[in-house]
């Protein structure tokens, strides 16, 4: 069970997720801003990638790829759009992970519903549209 979040972490995990969506579409506006304003933006949030992708590797236990060519340096609108998805990715990423632990563990995936064919009613029921 190496690599997998814990029983507690799977809230972590998801706050952080959240965190990279946004961080994207901080990168996604970043690419039509001005040049001075885009250069500080992605400035800041080269180091946000940087830490969030060893956190990634880190959890997972994968080794870290040879990723320097696509993580290119400039400062363009196509360089913020190429950082907002690799955000995007590393979130996937976690997700996908979270739901590797959540197969493990045996629990239902869907939060605040049942999962389909589980057996378990919360109280709800749908009921078709009567329209005689």
């Amino acid at each position: 069970m190496d690599g997998y979040p814990a029983r507690g972490d799977g809230r972590r995990l998801r706050r952080i997720a959240a965190l990279l969506v946004a961080l994207a579409a901080l990168a996604e506006q970043a690419a039509g801003r001005c040049y001075l304003v885009r250069c500080f933006v992605l400035w800041l949030l080269r180091r946000a990638e940087a830490a969030a992708e060893a956190f990634v590797f880190d959890q997972t236990g994968a080794p870290v790829p040879a990723l320097a060519g696509i993580a290119a340096d400039g400062n363009g609108p196509a360089d913020a759009l190429r950082l907002a998805a690799r955000f995007m990715v590393l979130a996937a990423a976690i997700g996908a992970l979270l739901l590797v632990a959540h197969r493990r563990a045996r629990r239902p995936v869907w939060h605040g519903f049942a999962a389909p064919g589980s057996g378990l009613s919360l109280g709800w029921t749908p009921k078709l549209n009567d329209t005689s």
